[in-house]
Order: structure tokens, then sequence, then C-alpha cells
């Protein structure tokens, strides 16, 4: 019991010495003296004299950077599906039995590939009926128009030789019996014989100039010519005939042989001109009329036995097959369904302002299995779906693999909100206000001073200055605990205008702003350590990675705050005296944050 009696009285003059000591420093301080605490408190000029610790005011070391011109997305996410940019439903063309099979599903394809078969046999006969009339027809052709033609011209010829002969004889018969006549007959006939030639002539003359395609002025010379000499000929014939009548029945039956003579040459000479002129270009070209239409008929008759085999028409895959062999198929059902997989397609549905941002020819991204796909729009749709009042948007994959199989379900990636040639801001440099007023703190004349700005749409990276700000503006991306408007600040050395990420501020604890005059003193040798901690350059901690916007909810940004500090951290700055809480209320510590919410 003594024992503890001594250390207890011991213990109460360790307490009374410590008592002592404390009023002699409070004592030795004064009021001329202080303890140099808070930023820039006054004390006495020979404050370390009067036994205190004078604390040197803060230097913010700043960094600065400035806008930049660039373009600004928003990515909003989507769910498509995957189609071939190709896709053909295949019917048969006529009805039948299946009788082959020459693909199955999955098989690939190349355009014009027999599929199958359907049972074509009244249609085989109706072809070679069809061939067998073609092959008849034609051997007529040949023949009106080979050696048929050549026997008739040799006929008509053989005609008009007999005709000629025959009258030849005629006119020797008579000439014999008109010797011992007046000589008026004989040149009666012997004009009118001239007469029968010359009209012989100008016919054939006339009909050369038709078929040469002579002109006007020289077929119409001719007629004339030719009327003159019927004319002269009937006259002929004429007086010719009254002369007879003076003669006795011998003679007018000669001369009767030598008319009939005359006219069977006539006709014979006409015959063989047909033969040999016109008749021959009608014969050609009934014939070839005779030949064409055999062959549509049996063009018509392939087409039809054609119409019993089904063919690819592209290259692809076959997606599937509804045919099987020997069963009956008809024209209102397709048997393959072919996809072109070479060129892929996804389909997704976008919202009235989705939609309008996108158009024709914009990139988008489609993800499958964790491997992203480069796409292009390629139609927007100007009509919402009447089931789900979206608007329909199709894009075309730039690259394609077998993993992307059709109708499968995939993650688009398409920007929704866009800005061009837009003035740019970290958004590691913004603060906000109570009001949530967007400003940065920029440089001039070696102090920062707060510039508020019009923000408008934003990334996880970067903000759009609508206004408030220019390329020139010195912005101050290095955060300090006393940076406000009007604080002085130094350049770090060599600081041009880079553009660094500044460092996140601690969120401000509210007991220590509100019960600031109410912290315990630190000894000098901790204000000390926490002066010299002051007074060194700023790091800069790296940032915190950005949230993502969930993929339900793309069109949101969720907002990125600064990281909290350390809980056993102590602030960099010694406790305040009375001094050092009028600054602190001058000028309130900015509020900080590293995401804004998105603004279209």
């Amino acid at each position: 019991m003594a024992r503890l009696k001594d250390k207890g009285r011991m213990a109460a003059v360790i307490a009374l010495a410590m008592i002592l000591l404390v009023s002699t420093m409070v004592f030795a301080a004064g009021p001329g003296g202080g303890m140099g605490g808070g930023r820039g408190g006054p004390g006495s000029p020979g404050g370390m004299q009067g036994g205190g610790v004078e604390m040197s005011k803060s230097v913010i070391n700043v960094r600065l950077t400035t806008p930049v011109i660039g373009s600004l997305s928003r990515e909003t996410e989507f769910i498509g599906k995957i189609e071939p940019s190709k896709t053909v439903n295949i019917y048969p063309e006529t009805s039948g039995k299946v009788v082959q099979l020459y693909a199955e599903a999955g098989d690939s394809v190349k355009a014009g590939q027999l599929l199958l078969s359907l049972d074509d046999t009244d249609a085989q006969l109706s072809y070679q009926m069809a061939q067998t009339s073609y092959e008849r027809t034609a051997v007529s052709v040949d023949t009106t128009l080979g050696s048929s033609y050549e026997s008739k011209i040799n006929s008509a010829k053989s005609q008009l030789d007999n005709a000629q002969q025959a009258l030849s004889n005629a006119r020797l018969k008579l000439k014999d019996y008109n010797d011992g006549y007046d000589d008026d007959l004989v040149n009666a006939e012997k004009s009118l014989e001239r007469a029968r030639q010359k009209v012989s002539s100008l016919n054939a003359k006339l009909a050369d100039a038709k078929a040469n395609n002579a002109d006007r002025e020289e077929i119409s010379d001719l007629n004339n010519q030719l009327s003159e000499a019927e004319n002269e000929y009937r006259a002929l014939s004429v007086e010719i005939g009254e002369l007879e009548d003076s003669e006795d029945s011998g003679a007018r039956d000669l001369r009767s042989a030598y008319r009939n003579a005359q006219t069977s040459y006539e006709s014979a000479l006409a015959n063989y001109e047909l033969v040999l002129g016109n008749s021959y270009t009608d014969a050609q070209a009934a014939a070839e009329v005779d030949l064409k239409s055999a062959a549509l008929s049996l063009q018509q008759s392939a087409n039809t036995l054609d119409k019993y085999k089904v063919y690819s028409p592209i290259d692809g895959v076959i997606e599937s097959r509804s045919a099987e062999l020997y069963e009956t198929v008809g024209s209102q059902s397709p048997v393959f369904t072919i996809s072109n997989k070479e060129s892929l397609s996804v389909t997704f549905n976008a919202s009235a302002d989705g939609a309008a941002a996108l158009a024709a020819g914009d990139a988008v991204t489609v993800n499958k299995g964790g491997r992203d796909y480069p796409a292009t729009v390629t139609e927007v749709e100007s009509k919402a779906s009447d089931t789900t009042g979206l608007f329909p948007v199709k894009a075309t994959l730039d690259e394609t693999d077998e993993s992307l199989l059709t109708g499968v379900s995939v993650k688009v990636t398409a920007a929704t909100a866009k800005a061009e040639n837009a003035l740019l801001v970290d958004i590691d440099n913004v603060y906000y206000d109570a009001d949530g007023q967007p400003y940065v703190f920029t440089y001039a004349d070696g102090k920062a001073h707060r510039t508020d700005f019009v923000a408008g749409m934003s990334s996880s990276e970067q903000v759009v200055a609508e206004s408030g700000l220019t390329l020139n503006s010195q912005i101050i991306t290095t955060w300090h605990p006393d940076l406000a408007d009007g604080a002085e600040v130094t350049l770090i050395d060599g600081e041009a205008a880079p553009a660094s990420a500044p460092p996140a501020k601690p969120e401000e604890n509210p007991a220590q702003r509100d019960e600031a005059s109410g912290q315990e003193t630190d000894s000098p040798e901790e204000q000390a350590d926490e002066q010299t901690a002051g007074t060194q350059p700023a790091v800069e901690p790296s940032s915190s990675e950005p949230e993502q916007a969930p993929a339900s909810e793309p069109e949101q940004v969720p907002e990125q705050v600064s990281s909290e500090p350390e809980p056993d951290s102590e602030p960099a700055e010694a406790a305040p005296s009375d001094d050092s809480e009028a600054s602190s209320a001058a000028a309130p510590e900015p509020k900080r944050v590293q995401r804004m919410q998105p603004k279209d």
C-alpha cells in the first residue's frame, strides 16, 4: 500500500509540473509573438523571439491547359438481330412430285446450282413433239427454197421454149401461105410482131426499174411508153383482123393457129418471169415465218420442261428445306430458303430521338461473344413499328465470321448524340457550385479566376463549352485546397500549357468546417512539419476510372465524383487561429466533381 501511495504522489507531481510548463509557454508567447497558426495570421515582428513558431503562407503551384476543338458523341446500346443481307425463298414454278434432291439444309451452293427435280414425263413428250414439228418445217423450207425451186425454174423455162417453138412454126406456115397474097397483111403482121416485142421489152424494163427502186420519173416514163406500145399493138391487131376477114378459110385457120401460139408464148413467158422474180421472195418470206413459228414453239416447250427443275438464284447457304423426296409440292410454298452470308446485316429498333441522330453511312459497333464487329448504317426507317412504336434501323457488318448465325441477338452500340467542331474541356477540370453552375479556374496575372461557362453534352472525359470559354482560356488543372477565385497561384517551373489531368479533390469534412474554432492546437513540431508539407508542390494522384453506363439505360451517364481522402489522414494545415478562420470564410473551398450529367 505504501508503494502505491508513493506512485500516486509521483503522478500528481508530474501532472503539476506539466501544468506549470504549459502556462509558462502560453505566457511566453504573449500577444506580440503568437504560435504563427493558420495561413498567414499576424504575429509579432520578432515572433521567434517571443518563443513561438511562425507559419509561412501556403504556395499554390498549378499547371495549365487550354480547351480544344473536337467532336464529341454519346453512345447508346441496343439489342439487334443478325440477318443475312440477302435472303431468298425459292418457289417451284410448277407443281409436281419431287423425284430428285441435290442439296440439304446447311449446304453451301452457287448461283445456278440444281437443287431438286420434279417429275417431267408429260413435259418431255410435249418438248419432243415441238422438236419434231420444227424439224419438219425446216425440211419444208429447204425444199421450197432449194431443189424444188430449181425444178420450178427449169419447168417454166421448158414451157417457154416450147411455146416459142410453136409460135415460130405457126409463123412459118402463115408466111408460106401469104407469099401469094397482098403484102399489106404480111406487113401488118410484122408490125404487130414488132409491137408485141416492144410491149414485152417495156414490161421487162419496168419490172427491173421497180426491183432496183428507180426514181418515180423513170418509172412514170416507162409506164407511158408501155401504154403507147400497147395501144399500137391493139390497133395493129384490129387492122389485121380486118384484112383477115377478106381471106379464105384456110388463111383464117393458119392465122388462128398463129394467134394461139402467140398467146401460149406470152403465158409461158409471164410464168417464167414470175418464177424468177417476186415469187421467190414471197416464198422465202413465208418459209421463214413458218420456221420461226416452229422455233418459238420448241423454245416454249423447252422452257416448260425447265420449270420442273429448281435452281439456286444466288451464292449462299441453305437455311432450310421443306421439300421431301416423292412429295408433291406446289408453286405457292417455298421449298428452300437460301442466305448469302458473305454480307451480314443487323436490325435494331431505336427511339425517335435515336433514329433522328442516325443516318445512312454512320458507323456503329456490333458485339457478340466479347468480340466487336464494325458496321455501317444503311437504312433508317421513317415510320415507327405499329407493335413497338420504335424505328427499325439496319446496318451492314464490315466483317463477319462463322459465330454470327442467322437470328442471333447481338449488342449494337451507336452514337445517338453528337457535337461536331465543338469547344471541349476536360471534365476533370470542371467544378460546380451549390446551384449546379459549372465553372473552371482560369489563370491570369498570377491569380486564379473563377470562370463560369455554359455546358453542353458531355462524355466520361470531356464536356462541351457552348459559351463562356475560348481556345485561349488558360484553365488550371491542378487542385489545391486553397484554390479560389482571386487566389494567387504560381506556375510550376517549365509549365507552358500542358493538358494534364488534375488530382481528385478530397471532400471537406463538415465537422472540421463548422467546428474549426474548437480544434485542438497541434504542437509546434507538428505545425512545422505541416507547414513544410504545405509548401511542397501538389502531387497529382491518378483519377479513378469512370463508371460505365448500364446497358439497360444507355442514355444516362452516371456522375463520377473525385475520390475520398484516407480516413486517418490529417489535413495539411495548422490549427486555425482567429485570423485563419476569417480567411477560410472569405475563400470557401470549392466542391469539385469529375463527371457532369449529360446534356443533349
